[in-house]
């Protein structure tokens, strides 16, 4: 993922809220915090305007479905990045991927250990997020996974998966991702795969 560009963190809920102008200092602030709510900013001034108002700007995250005057849904935008992972078992050895569309050029494929499919769903859509980032792209994201949507706008991950030795290194993974959210500002638009209307996920690994 890419590092982070943000000079200034906001602590609204940690152990010391307040401006943090580094991240060492501000993730001693939230780290093993029960609820805590930080996000980085790339200016002062949204980061004064963040602590005044005690409240975050939205982001431009969605997990609606795009749709057209007639209120139906429409096809994905071209181009754009679809996700996917694959879990064997619950838990089981877990991927996922991404493909830039329309020529589903393969952009990542990461191996996370025991995990779930969502957990995998939830880690491929932050890596994309962070690859659009790096690459200054305002491209939008599909998955069909709705609850890794929504943790993803809620920033937020709520996963019964237990946290053990066999487990540790996809919620290392988790870890990292929310770091990434809360310290990054994206308006890449997220939207949910429709399957339905659209056939198979292009980045599905076929294994139903």
């Amino acid at each position: 993922m890419a590092q982070a560009k943000s000079k200034w963190y906001v602590v609204l809920k940690g152990r010391t809220p307040g401006i943090y102008t580094r991240w060492d200092e501000a993730k001693a602030q939230i780290f093993e915090f029960t609820g805590a709510v930080y996000k980085g900013f790339e200016s002062k001034k949204e980061a004064d305007e963040a602590w005044s108002k005690k409240r975050f700007p939205q982001s431009g995250t969605s997990s609606s479905t795009p749709t057209n005057s007639s209120g139906k849904s429409k096809p994905p935008q071209v181009p754009f990045i679809v996700v996917d992972a694959s879990s064997l078992g619950v838990p089981g050895p877990t991927e996922y991927q991404g493909f830039l569309m329309p020529e589903k050029r393969k952009l990542f494929g990461v191996e996370i250990g025991l995990a779930t499919n969502n957990i995998g769903e939830f880690l491929a859509i932050v890596h994309a997020l962070a690859y659009l980032y790096k690459h200054e792209s305002n491209l939008p994201i599909y998955s069909d996974s709705i609850t890794a949507l929504s943790w993803v706008q809620k920033k937020k991950v709520k996963s019964e998966l237990v946290r053990d030795e066999r487990t540790e290194e996809a919620w290392q993974l988790v870890d990292r991702a929310l770091v990434w959210l809360n310290t990054h500002q994206v308006a890449n638009r997220i939207w949910k795969w429709e399957t339905e209307h659209w056939g198979e996920n292009p980045a599905d690994y076929g294994r139903k």
